[in-house]
């Protein structure tokens, strides 16, 4: 078991966007085909932004999201923060909000470099 915790990120940080519905699948594509990450996860939510024409009618209609996580190294924090900004549509008006926050330890998983490639 000592060698199990060997692939522990120290003073990593969790990148988060939360994103309109449609968004989180290319911008986690674009992840692993640009810049060779493939620990990002989404996942579905619904809510209501405090700006949104919606919010003014009352509880009952939601919107769709997305939510992106990552987590980096402090090191990696920066260049993946502006790439998901833009990458994301985050920069548009309504195009979603992106914050980071710190872990104190994260555990980094790779793939084995020899499975072999799924039919899509």
């Amino acid at each position: 078991m000592a060698g199990a915790m060997q692939n522990v990120i120290t003073d990593a940080k969790l990148i988060t966007c939360i994103l309109p519905k449609g968004r989180a699948a290319d911008l986690q594509q674009a992840l692993i085909d640009e810049k060779g990450i493939h620990n990002a996860n989404y996942h579905h939510a619904r809510g209501v932004g405090r700006f949104s024409p919606i919010s003014a009618r009352g509880i009952g209609e939601q919107q769709a999201k997305e939510i992106l996580e990552i987590a980096v190294s402090a090191e990696q924090a920066d260049e993946l923060f502006e790439f998901m900004f833009f990458e994301g549509g985050i920069d548009e008006p309504h195009g979603g909000i992106i914050f980071v926050t710190s872990l104190p330890s994260a555990t980094q998983m790779s793939l084995p470099d020899d499975l072999p490639e799924e039919d899509s």
